[in-house]
């Protein structure tokens, strides 16, 4: 909501207010600005999606999460990258949490790394904390550092 569109609003709250009887409990505009900020502060944990069939090269630098579906191929530093089971991650990738679903093959350095059953890695990797489930395939180096 742009300053002017909470300017309005104000501006009619104050003059619904004004014509109530003096024992009406005014609305609370602040509950609507505080309601607003929480679904804006929702909005921003969610991950950004690279969908299947989208191929993206390059460099990428962000805050919170990315979901890979299609190709990224790159230098990549996230809060937390997911790799889905579509996906594919080739490049230097340095993020929080690192959760493999699909094919990476490069180089990754993580606190926290998930390996799932269908994941192909293909690499060198430095983790804290790691999990690996049954019939994934690791090819390279997984190095933990504490």
């Amino acid at each position: 909501m742009s300053d002017m569109e909470e300017e309005q609003v104000d501006a009619v709250v104050e003059e619904e207010v004004s014509t109530q009887p003096a024992v009406a409990a005014p609305a609370q505009p602040t509950n609507q600005r505080t309601s607003m900020m929480d679904m804006i502060s929702t909005a921003a944990t969610k991950p950004s999606i690279l969908s299947e069939g989208f191929s993206f090269r390059g460099e990428i630098a962000a805050k919170g999460a990315i979901h890979v579906e299609g190709a990224l191929n790159g230098q990549i530093q996230v809060d937390e990258l997911t790799i889905g089971a579509r996906g594919q991650v080739e490049g230097v990738v340095t993020c929080s949490s690192l959760h493999i679903k699909g094919k990476f093959s490069g180089t990754a350095t993580c606190n926290e790394l998930i390996v799932t059953s269908s994941a192909s890695v293909d690499g060198h990797v430095v983790y804290q904390t790691l999990s690996v489930q049954k019939g994934a395939s690791i090819k390279g180096e997984l190095l933990l550092v504490k």
